[in-house]
């Protein structure tokens, strides 16, 4: 018995993705021979727990992971991050929050702005001043940045912001002041290296963000690593790279969208190996929804914000809404049914998973019969339908028609986001393929489409885990910009193409540092271009920097943003951006059954309470392997979420296990 034991050949380690998200922790090992997946409850208390959890759960020795976070993101939102000072330019210090003179809301007679992270006690002024270009007008002295120093410790700072006038041009001053904070063990971030670009009031937001989060995502990696047993760990940041837990702790605010970036990375990568140019993501999870625009490839914004707050790192363009499972539906003053922002979250969750009171979207499916009591999240709950009832119950009327009127609110507020990333933008939506991931998103894909005459819905393999698969994807590497500044010439191309060597020497020190060969980086080159006297800059492919290129690919991006171009007067290059990347993972691939094509005998009917359609087919996503065809109204029962197929969709399971949804 021992001399066999000892010939068997030990298990691969695999590699593992992991989203944290509000209601459940979803978890992928990527073995040589298998895709494994685990969904387990999150703990939002100790978000750790839950990916140890799932890590032991899947019972694989995992040799690294990739993480998927919610840690900064959930910081700013419930404003639990570290106590942190603002230090600025004499004069400045309110920047943070005075802000700028737009609003959001034109017509609103009541504006409010965002409420500042840093409250005007914890604000300290320095004596010093530079001009455009790093010329010095008032040198700080190490004795000014010394008594900076102490002012931020003595009013109980745990962590500075640091932001100075015109330190994109020359960061000396700000990295003295940042040597005299850490030497008294306060953490300091500096926007000469968080974010190099000019904008004062969106370099001053973000660094402040970044030093408000920091402490607590440090505190987190801390616990996490110490729990992990040796796995090598990355973080996915919001450009839908991963970063090193060492860069992670000192620039979270790379983030803040970190998983909803993994789904919209994996929807990509899906739509590329089916031929589709352009789709749409939808990722409905348990609190939220995330949806974004893939024209070949995601689009990437500088104009992100949180809680109202700007962060200006380049982020893929998700856009956000309170529309999730978990969403609470209520009545408001007036009598009008609300489904949303507010949420069941993981505790107490919604009524149907036994602690919850107040009705939700899943309760609301559920009494429709769009969920499985038993077959929920692959068995891990039970849920319980009378308690669904009584909580939908208390919305007025009968049950089935409160549950209806929940979903319709929920649908229209989803429809209204896709609209929000395509029609507003340009984008027919009816020239682009949907794809439906997430807890909830593959039970109301097909509804969206039908809204917005979106021919084509694509649910992946495991959709309930689709962000991990992203995770799994994503390569390593990030991002790197500094302003420039610079005319459209000779003299300013040159000093783009020093800018990007300088950039380019950065990345390569930084990616060599986390053990990555020279050989396998990838780079790609933009530039923000505007007519000189503009506020605001349009994004520029940069595959070459000469003269004429720049000029016409910037053309081209201005037509595209305002619908024509203006060819006269001085184009200017303002920021240049390096993306750094290194080869990615391969992707993990999951057997499926060989059973034979055709359509599938259903294993149940269920009342569904669709118009003109009361009960459907229930199959479920085991049984099913490609070729099969499935005629709507049917569920689908996977064991991380449920696919609805509507009365006038017909599905077929593709050779890769995808469920492909079309009208018929």
């Amino acid at each position: 018995m021992a001399a066999s034991a000892r010939k068997r050949p030990k298990p691969a380690v695999a590699r593992a993705a992991v989203d944290v998200g509000g209601t459940f922790t979803d978890l992928l090992v990527s073995s040589d021979v298998e895709l494994r997946a685990m969904k387990v409850p999150s703990t939002p208390a100790a978000p750790e727990r839950g990916v140890i959890r799932s890590l032991e759960a899947a019972g694989l020795p995992v040799g690294s992971l990739v993480h998927g976070s919610t840690v900064a993101t959930n910081a700013v939102l419930e404003r639990k991050g570290a106590r942190t000072a603002y230090i600025a330019t004499r004069g400045f210090e309110d920047v943070i929050e005075i802000g700028r003179q737009e609003r959001e809301g034109l017509y609103d007679l009541r504006p409010r702005k965002p409420q500042p992270l840093v409250a005007h006690g914890m604000r300290v002024e320095a004596l010093e001043r530079m001009a455009p270009g790093g010329e010095v007008l008032r040198r700080l002295t190490r004795a000014e940045a010394r008594r900076v120093a102490a002012e931020v410790k003595r009013i109980g700072a745990q962590s500075a912001a640091v932001c100075f006038l015109f330190s994109f041009d020359d960061g000396t001053h700000e990295r003295m002041v940042g040597e005299e904070l850490e030497r008294l063990g306060v953490h300091a971030s500096l926007s000469c290296e968080v974010l190099p670009e000019y904008r004062e009031y969106e370099r001053a937001s973000t660094t402040v963000i970044n030093a408000y989060v920091s402490p607590v995502m440090e505190g987190y990696l801390s616990r996490l690593e110490g729990s992990l047993d040796g796995t090598a760990l990355r973080l996915m940041h919001s450009a839908g790279g991963t970063i090193s837990p060492d860069v992670a702790r000192k620039r979270a605010a790379d983030l803040v969208l970190s998983g909803p970036a993994g789904g919209v990375v994996a929807a990509s990568a899906l739509a590329s190996s089916l031929g589709i140019e352009g789709a749409i993501s939808l990722d409905m999870g348990g609190t939220s929804t995330d949806v974004a625009l893939i024209d070949r490839e995601p689009r990437v914004t500088r104009s992100t914000r949180i809680s109202g707050l700007p962060v200006a790192l380049p982020m893929i363009d998700i856009l956000t809404i309170g529309a999730g499972g978990g969403s609470i539906a209520h009545l408001d003053e007036a009598g009008v049914l609300k489904v949303g922002p507010r949420s069941a979250g993981a505790d107490p969750g919604p009524a149907c998973y036994g602690r919850g009171t107040e009705p939700t979207v899943t309760d609301a499916n559920l009494v429709l019969g769009r969920l499985d009591e038993k077959s929920f999240a692959g068995g891990l709950l039970r849920l319980d339908r009378s308690r669904a009832l009584r909580a939908v119950r208390a919305l007025g009327g009968r049950p089935v028609d409160a549950a209806k009127a929940v979903v319709e609110v929920a649908l229209s507020h989803m429809e209204a986001a896709l609209k929000k990333v395509s029609l507003e933008r340009g984008y027919d939506p009816r020239e682009f393929a949907l794809v439906a991931f997430g807890g909830a998103g593959p039970m109301h894909g097909c509804e969206l489409a039908s809204r917005l005459e979106i021919p084509r819905v694509i649910v992946p393999l495991f959709p309930g885990l689709f962000s991990s698969m992203g995770m799994l994807l994503a390569a390593p590497g990030r991002d790197y910009s500094k302003t420039v500044m610079q005319p459209l010439d000779r003299h300013g191309v040159s000093v783009v193409r020093a800018s990007f060597a300088e950039l380019r020497l950065r990345a390569e020190q930084d990616m060599i540092a986390e053990g990555f060969s020279r050989a396998s980086l990838r780079w790609r080159k933009t530039v923000f271009m505007r007519w000189r006297g503009q506020s605001h800059e349009v994004m520029v492919e940069a595959p070459d920097l000469r003269i004429a290129t720049l000029e016409e690919h910037f053309h081209a991006a201005y037509a595209a943003e305002f619908g024509a171009a203006s060819f006269e007067g001085q184009a200017e290059v303002v920021n240049v951006r390096l993306s750094c990347r290194a080869r990615p993972p391969g992707a993990p691939r999951a057997a499926e059954a060989g059973r034979k094509s055709g359509r599938p005998e259903p294993p149940g009917r269920k009342d569904l309470h669709f118009p003109n359609a009361k009960a459907g087919d229930v199959f479920s996503r085991e049984s099913l392997s490609p070729g099969d065809s499935l005629d709507g109204p049917a569920l689908v029962l996977h064991d991380d979420t449920t696919t609805v197929i509507p009365p006038g969709w017909r599905a077929v399971v593709d050779m890769t296990g995808n469920l492909d949804c079309e009208a018929s």
